[in-house]
């Protein structure tokens, strides 16, 4: 039996998101029985197995749809020749999970804003990475624990970070507008669901006529960030982007 579990710890682990697609009922002749498992990426690329052949194609496909709609399912599976996959004649029924579907924020970084919004949002579906290269900030003692810290250079976390049009979100507020502009011209190629940046509205305005100079698209980034709850200490902050942020994923706006 392959380790199942632990490719499911390396996959959380590493934020990457995938399907376990698992074998509930079989009748008939089968290649598996009941418990088989395969994970799949949304790449395609797939670990273990449910059978081979016709069961592997279909487990694929079906895979694939939940990575559409961003939702698992069931189905029933007949066990047909179809194309060149030969097939056995029995009846394979599969359940499949999506995993590592949380929404993940990444913020960039971990100041008084980034850390207060870490405390205000655990609880929530939010999975928060924090990231900054100073030592005093990201390896404060304060933060929840289930804050997943980065300490490393911004552009170093950018190339590596799985994105995803559903489940990225993403907030700057680092320690100076240069960094930040930097951190968003990084950002943008990149799929998201949510990019905003802590400033005013003059900041804004500087970034935005420099890198609209470039030739990018900011027309889905927030800035300001937040619902104006009419505070400005660090936590009220946190509180007006944590509202947004939670808006934006339950699609209240």
């Amino acid at each position: 039996m392959w380790d199942w579990i632990g490719k499911l710890d390396e996959l959380r682990r590493s934020n990457q998101l995938a399907v376990l697609v698992t074998v509930t009922k079989s009748s008939g002749s089968t290649p598996r029985k009941g418990g088989a498992k395969m994970i799949v990426l949304p790449d395609g690329t797939f670990y273990g197995t449910v059978g081979g052949g016709t069961p592997e194609y279909y487990a694929l496909e079906d895979a694939r749809k939940c990575f559409d709609s961003m939702q698992g399912g069931n189905s029933s599976v007949p066990l047909k020749a179809r194309g060149e996959f030969p097939a056995c004649g029995g009846t394979m029924e599969y359940h499949m999970e999506l995993i590592n579907d949380n929404p993940v924020l990444y913020v960039f970084g971990a100041g008084h804003i980034g850390q207060s919004l870490a405390h205000v949002l655990e609880g929530t579906p939010f999975r928060v990475h924090l990231i900054d290269e100073r030592d005093e900030w990201i390896n404060s003692p304060t933060l929840p624990g289930s804050v997943i810290r980065h300490q490393c250079h911004y552009s170093d976390f950018i190339a590596k970070a799985n994105w995803c049009d559903k489940r990225s979100f993403v907030t700057i507020m680092t320690y100076s507008g240069t960094m930040d502009q930097q951190v968003l011209e990084e950002v943008l190629p990149h799929p998201t669901r949510y990019a905003g940046m802590v400033g005013s509205k003059s900041k804004w305005a500087g970034i935005k006529k420099n890198l609209e100079a470039k030739g990018l698209d900011l027309s889905a980034v927030r800035c300001p960030i937040g619902h104006d709850n009419g505070g400005n200490s660090p936590r009220e902050i946190a509180i007006s982007i944590a509202s947004q942020l939670l808006a934006t994923y339950y699609g209240r706006e």
